[in-house]
């Protein structure tokens, strides 16, 4: 399977192009900098040299003044030879008041003195070249000007000066060039590798290696768009295995991974080369094929998966006995898009349960049991939310990580029913997203979970967050910001005691549209965070768009640690991009002391699961935290 897609691709070239064009723009921008360095320099190298000439000039002209008014050639021929210890003079000349060389000074090889003064003997001027420097200045005796001393120097030692200079820095700004290209390249490759298991760790089940939900849906929607577009079949084949928990609870949540991941092996060598194999999460697969077989040949293909399961499995040194029960639809037999498919798929998958599993069934008209329940309890829902009856939030305390003490808690629904009875919150979720009820009970949630948590403020000096779950059509209402902060006044709950998680999917499927909603909501003061962290859309873009305070690690990376190596690197890698970004970090599902410590020992924030305490009626809760 490929989880790289072409938005990915493009990002990291783009990414690509503005680190480029930013280590361009650097190494121009230190360039430009020598460049003017050397130039100022160079500058301030001239200046000196004149000034310094200047001195010298009149420090000779005095001392050979009476010299050269007594005509003493010789005297003032040892004078010049004081000359010699400044190695940029060329040669020197001191002329009488009639400009005729009197005595002269030059270096070996270079030229001597010309035999007048130079420059109209007028006696002072100063005269600046590339190369040279030339300059006359009067000797005077007693105030009255006897002569001039003429002085030419060579510039070859401002320019030895000037290329060790420039040479120099621009080495150090090489190096330091290559040093931040370095850094950069680093850096980018870190990020590179995260993002690249981030997007891997969106497709790929954690736990069994093939396709997760994400991957699952996208895979469906191209099959179906494709044989639409070709005229042809599409088949989904839903797998459950049978008394899963059962097991699961007896040999423990790591034998019951490795079950699972004998039970994807197994499906992988059964199933045809393009099919795709996922899973769903928990204990239930799926696999998409593509329909170029008849019924016959269908029923047989689904044998073998049947068949799979008729040898027994070894886990933890123990022989266990797994079956299945699996259901087929077809598209557009069956069904006439994703949604239905799955449904149905899932209604015959149920029907093979209900006649005694181990088993797989074909989908027809008649499985509508399913389809009874979800009615049942739409309309058991829709009265719910009038009277109130029946539904309650129940609370799972969440501790620091540093000293374990209780910071807050997440709201978790719960529905008992008189007919229904104990109704999962993850179907009653579901049918209200069908239904277009789950505006209306998230509302219920946010409003029941201000009011506990006004009140557990007013009755602490203490104060707790609480956290609730947001759908994406709740977060698409236009007036979702309006009614938050309506119910937040209305209970009296200050913003910043309120925590609005939301899953990656929730993110990603209108990021635009939501975006302005979040901020507004966290310049308000409401916390936001984002719920089961790698099970979804995983990607840089919304971290940094979105002002997200908390990230929560979802409990299928936790479950594993400390043991898995596999798992550690993922939650390392988490921990470290937050922090990164400026995320706290929230560990879900954290069940025993070895896990806790090691999500102590790797960074993380905030700690939450059944070794700390389970979800618990309000009243339970209150009374823990009347125990703080």
């Amino acid at each position: 399977m490929n989880f790289d897609s072409p938005a990915t691709t493009n990002s990291e070239q783009l990414s690509s192009r503005v680190v480029a064009t930013g280590l361009l723009a650097t190494g121009l921008a230190l360039l430009t900098m020598v460049l003017a360095l050397t130039a100022f320099d160079y500058w301030s190298s001239r200046k000196a040299m004149l000034a310094d000439s200047r001195v010298e000039a009149a420090i000779v002209a005095d001392n050979v003044s009476t010299a050269v008014m007594f005509r003493d050639a010789h005297t003032t021929e040892e004078m010049l030879g004081a000359l010699r210890a400044s190695p940029m003079v060329l040669m020197a000349g001191i002329y009488d008041a009639q400009g005729v060389l009197l005595a002269s000074y030059q270096r070996d090889g270079d030229q001597v003195a010309p035999g007048t003064l130079p420059g109209g003997g007028n006696g002072d001027f100063e005269y600046q070249s590339l190369y040279l420097l030339e300059m006359a200045k009067p000797v005077k005796f007693r105030g009255k000007s006897s002569g001039s001393i003429y002085l030419r120097k060579s510039m070859a030692e401002v320019y030895t000066h000037l290329v060790i200079r420039f040479g120099g820095a621009l080495l150090i700004a090489g190096g330091t060039m290559a040093l931040a290209t370095a850094l950069v390249l680093r850096s980018r490759a870190a990020v590179g590798e995260a993002e690249n298991r981030l997007q891997v760790l969106a497709h790929q089940d954690a736990v069994t290696g093939v396709g997760n939900r994400h991957f699952f849906n996208e895979r469906l929607a191209h099959e179906i768009a494709r044989a639409s577009t070709l005229g042809s079949k599409l088949a989904l084949v839903y797998i459950d295995l049978d008394n899963f928990k059962a097991l699961n609870d007896t040999f423990g949540h790591a034998a019951g991974d490795g079950l699972l991941r004998q039970v994807a092996q197994r499906l992988q060598s059964v199933v045809r080369a393009g099919d795709d194999i996922c899973r769903m999460g928990g204990d239930e697969f799926s696999v998409i094929l593509r329909l170029d077989m008849d019924e016959a040949a269908l029923g047989s293909y689904a044998g073998r998966i049947v068949a799979v399961f008729e040898k027994g499995f070894v886990e933890s040194d123990q022989e266990v006995m797994v079956t299945c029960s699996a259901g087929i639809a077809t598209y557009p037999g069956d069904a006439p898009d994703r949604d239905s498919l799955i449904s149905s798929a899932d209604t015959a998958m149920y029907r093979a349960k209900d006649l005694g599993k181990n088993r797989c069934e074909r989908f027809d008209a008649s499985m509508n049991l399913a389809a009874v329940r979800r009615h049942a309890i739409e309309k058991a829902l829709r009265q719910v939310l009038e009277d109130g009856q029946g539904l309650a939030l129940h609370y799972q305390p969440v501790f620091s990580a540093g000293d374990q003490k209780m910071i807050g808690a997440e709201a978790l629904l719960r529905w008992s029913h008189d007919k229904l009875g104990n109704i999962p919150p993850l179907e009653a979720v579901m049918v209200a997203e069908e239904c277009g009820l789950i505006v209306r009970l998230g509302y219920w949630v946010v409003h029941t979970a201000c009011r506990d948590a006004a009140r557990w403020q007013a009755q602490s000096q203490d104060p707790l967050r609480v956290a609730v779950n947001v759908s994406a059509r709740q977060l698409n209402d236009p007036q979702f910001l309006e009614r938050v902060m309506d119910i937040l006044r209305e209970e009296g709950l200050p913003a910043h005691l309120l925590e609005i998680e939301l899953t990656e999917t929730v993110l990603m499927e209108n990021m635009d549209a939501c975006a302005s909603t979040l901020h507004r909501l966290s310049q308000l003061g409401v916390h936001l965070a984002i719920d089961d962290f790698g099970t979804g859309y995983s990607s840089l873009a919304y971290l940094r768009r979105l002002p997200m305070k908390r990230l929560k690690i979802d409990r299928s990376f936790i479950r594993d640690l400390p043991e898995q190596e596999h798992s550690r690197m993922i939650v390392k890698a988490i921990i470290a991009l937050s922090h990164g970004l400026g995320l706290a970090v929230t560990a879900e599902g954290v069940e025993t002391q070895a896990q806790i410590d090691y999500l102590v020992g790797a960074g993380c924030d905030v700690l939450q699961g059944f070794a700390f305490a389970r979800p618990m009626p309000v009243e339970q809760f209150e009374a823990m935290q009347g125990k703080r």
